[in-house]
């Protein structure tokens, strides 16, 4: 199920976590998906009752990735995300900065926030006692990645 209302996310995870479940939130772009993207969302399901991906917003992705990204649109990355078998909801997020996500996090108190171990500084900011943080491999360290598969496409049609 596709959210956009942030209260509604948070009635969904208060009530869920009353029933003993565990939440995970995961937040990424999931632009073009492919067996990485599979992988590691079978691998949270593993970890938690509920899973949430959240699709991050075209502007912070922008930002972050450059002009050209997305490929896909948020709605349209929400709607393929929310396909996936593992995925119990997909949220569409709106911040467009570290501390606005931080802030939602706040909010929501998911019980495990799902991150990519990139350095230290960034994992300590994500740190809460309302959640357990839960570092999961990088995608890019197999074979599979959004950047390549947009590469190769370009490549075949120069």
């Amino acid at each position: 199920m596709v959210i956009i209302n942030k209260l509604r996310l948070k009635k969904i995870i208060d009530s869920a976590k009353r029933s003993g479940k565990s939440v995970l939130i995961k937040k990424g772009v999931f632009d073009i998906i492919h067996p990485g993207h599979i992988s590691i969302i079978d691998t949270f399901k593993k970890h938690a009752d509920i899973v949430i991906i959240m699709a991050q917003s075209d502007k912070f992705t922008k930002k972050k990735k450059g002009g050209d990204r997305p490929i896909n649109n948020q709605k349209q990355r929400g709607m393929v995300i929310d396909g996936l078998k593992n995925v119990d909801y997909t949220y569409l997020d709106k911040s467009n900065s570290r501390k606005e996500y931080l802030k939602l996090l706040e909010y929501l108190k998911p019980t495990i926030l799902a991150i990519i171990p990139e350095n230290k500084q960034k994992t300590k900011d994500y740190s809460s006692p309302f959640w357990k943080l839960k570092e999961f491999p990088d995608k890019k360290n197999r074979a599979y990645s959004t950047t390549k598969i947009i590469n190769k496409i370009l490549n075949l049609w120069k």
